[in-house]
């Protein structure tokens, strides 16, 4: 991993993604850049495609702009904390700003894609429809590992890392990305089912600790419950084993888990 992509939203968990983002290239070896992007709306895709007086469209560019302003100036600030002045961090890091007026498609497109890890919020009630559909592009188009950061999440992250694993595609792409935190962690924990085994190449060189999953009947609150015995700072899952239909039928274990921040998630589809 050489970039990760830091996708904003909400003002109050803007320094939260950010710290979460500084982590990221302390730990991971080779990780020399972060890119930020405050994804302005565009005032159609706010509102969908209805008509749109000019002024009207003004009053929504404005209001997306002042957003993406006072996102900015946290930046700034925690920039300026986090690494010094710009002559401090010449050769040492490079973080960049992005605050374009694009859509969803093209964020992922343009963006999401170029980046090897994309750090996130986790689902939040006061996004906008167009902030969850990035939420599911991410996971579902960009091909890239997510890192979900619970709000005001202010621990490491890294130390002790709980793993979940089921044989599938997905979860195996989630334990191949995770290789790039767990070399440095002090603990790995992996959570296996009876019906699976954990392949010995899957880690190479990690020295894990197995624990069989005892409660399937909702397995979502069972793999927060051995994270949280664990005191894990990291949960890696693979994301939706399922397709949409079947988890929008019967839900599905990433669900749950996006619906209660308790800890760092790291998924991949």
């Amino acid at each position: 991993m050489q970039r990760c992509l830091v996708i904003l939203s909400q003002l109050d968990q803007a320094e939260v993604l950010l710290g979460m983002a500084a982590q990221v290239l302390s730990r991971v070896r080779g990780m020399q850049r972060i890119d930020v992007l405050a994804a302005r709306e565009p005032p159609d895709q706010l509102l969908g495609h209805i008509g749109l007086s000019d002024t009207q469209a003004q009053t929504l560019h404005a209001s997306q702009m002042e957003w993406a302003n006072a996102l900015h100036t946290r930046f700034q600030r925690w920039l300026a904390q986090e690494y010094g002045a710009p002559a401090d961090r010449l050769g040492k890091v490079e973080v960049n700003w992005l605050d374009p007026e694009i859509t969803v498609d093209r964020m992922i497109a343009g963006y999401g894609k170029d980046a090897d890890l994309l750090i996130m919020g986790f689902p939040d009630s006061r996004d906008s429809a167009q902030k969850h559909l990035a939420t599911k592009a991410a996971i579902f188009e960009s091909g890239r590992p997510v890192l979900f950061v619970p709000p005001f999440w202010d621990q490491t992250s890294g130390d002790r890392i709980f793993m979940a694993w089921k044989n599938t595609p997905p979860c195996r792409r989630a334990f191949f990305a995770a290789r790039s935190f767990v070399g440095a962690a002090k603990a790995v924990e992996v959570a296996v089912s009876a019906t699976d085994t954990l392949p010995l190449d899957i880690l190479p060189g990690i020295t894990v600790t197995q624990q069989p999953v005892a409660d399937t009947r909702n397995a979502g609150q069972t793999l927060l419950d051995m994270a949280n015995g664990f005191r894990a700072d990291m949960l890696v899952i693979g994301g939706y084993q399922h397709n949409m239909l079947y988890s929008r039928l019967v839900g599905s274990v990433t669900d749950y888990i996006l619906a209660n921040p308790r800890v760092p998630v790291l998924l991949q589809h």
